[in-house]
């Protein structure tokens, strides 16, 4: 039941080009772990698919900023878990790209150390010879290695000859760079951003050129970020919430002049909320909404919005730094919730709205009748 290690010299016919390097290079790949998310710091929140803290944007748009520099892409393929996505879109957006997500790099879901045999240091993996992991008896890490290493597969075949970045989580990681240095089993830790790259030079076997870079995030190291002020910070360095954040509906009051919207919303109405009057209020109105999306460049307002939206576990709900151009296609959205000091061109906007009635300018405009 066990897929084989990919066998990186049988790649396809990839291209060459003269990068400067003074050697011809094929495929160039770069590994990014996403940034802190609320699960990394927030010790008791329980949260399927977390998205970023203040730090994990701050560190994701300082990412994007050196790869743009010196890092030029082609392509950014991304997890479809948001924390991933999210860093992604920072990576992307830099250099004028668009993620595309690929179903098969998301992190595992049931840990698998248990599988995994211990060695005396002094016996390194490749003297092991005895440990042929199989799906008999490392069901679970099997299962994620394969999955991974298809994802992998199909990326390397399609993008062939470009300058690919994959943003993903730590143990995709750790399956990614055991494949690209044809280790059976290799435990690689990464920082929150950390970046590894590695190289298809034209004599056609994988070359790394660095593992973990994280410079960009020196400028970061000593700020301060203000945590939610529910908060408390344990012992272990680590954010405490209360047990009960959302005691009732009545803990998530709305903006009076928005909250209209919480009856005028259908279950297959998808809102797009630009620079909203809290974080709350999208939260509160939107949640029986398809899809709901928060545009916000204020990081503390999405860490504040994205601890409650875990709270309530709505999955539907992204809260999303906000970039120019917004990074969704034509006529995304039944509505769009901007303020009338929007400084957005109306194009901008128009674009996003599947009708022009969708458009709910707030306080000044906004119709509640």
């Amino acid at each position: 039941m066990s897929t084989p290690q990919p066998s990186f010299d049988t790649l396809p016919d990839v291209p060459f080009s003269d990068r400067g390097t003074g050697y011809k290079v094929g495929t160039e790949l770069y590994l990014v772990r996403h940034g802190e998310s609320m699960t990394n710091i927030y010790k008791n929140l329980v949260a399927y698919d977390p998205n970023l803290t203040a730090r994990g944007w701050k560190q994701a748009l300082s990412a994007g900023q050196w790869m743009a520099e010196h890092a030029p892409l082609d392509v950014v393929i991304t997890s479809p878990l948001r924390r991933a996505h999210s860093t992604a879109l920072a990576i992307a957006q830099a250099q004028g790209l668009q993620p595309i997500e690929m179903a098969g790099l998301e992190e595992f879901s049931l840990g698998f150390w248990d599988e995994i045999p211990h060695h005396h240091p002094t016996h390194p993996w490749w003297g092991r010879l005895e440990w042929e992991p199989s799906f008999e008896q490392h069901p679970r890490f099997i299962a994620f290695r394969d999955r991974v290493y298809q994802a992998l597969a199909e990326i390397l075949e399609q993008y062939a000859g470009q300058q690919v970045c994959i943003v993903s989580h730590g143990g995709t990681m750790g399956v990614l760079t055991a494949a690209m240095v044809g280790a059976r089993q290799l435990s690689v830790w990464t920082h929150n951003t950390g970046i590894s790259r590695f190289v298809w030079p034209e004599w056609k076997r994988w070359m790394v050129h660095y593992i973990n870079r994280v410079e960009h995030l020196i400028p970061l190291r000593d700020e301060v970020i203000t945590r939610v002020p529910e908060a408390h910070q344990d012992e272990d360095g680590f954010w405490v919430l209360p047990d009960r954040l959302i005691d009732s509906w009545s803990a998530l009051p709305a903006q009076s002049d928005l909250a209209f919207l919480s009856n005028r919303l259908r279950r297959s109405d998808s809102i797009l909320f630009i620079r909203p009057p809290d974080p709350i209020t999208p939260l509160r109105v939107s949640l029986r909404s398809h899809r709901g999306v928060i545009l916000s460049d204020d990081l503390a307002f999405l860490e504040a919005g994205e601890v409650r939206r875990a709270a309530l576990n709505a999955n539907h709900i992204r809260y999303q730094y906000l970039f120019d151009p917004i990074p969704y296609p034509d006529h995304s959205f039944d509505y769009v919730i901007v303020p009338d000091t929007c400084q957005l061109p109306d194009d901008a906007v128009a674009r996003l709205l599947k009708s022009p009635s969708g458009l709910i300018s707030w306080p000044a405009q906004v119709q509640t009748g």
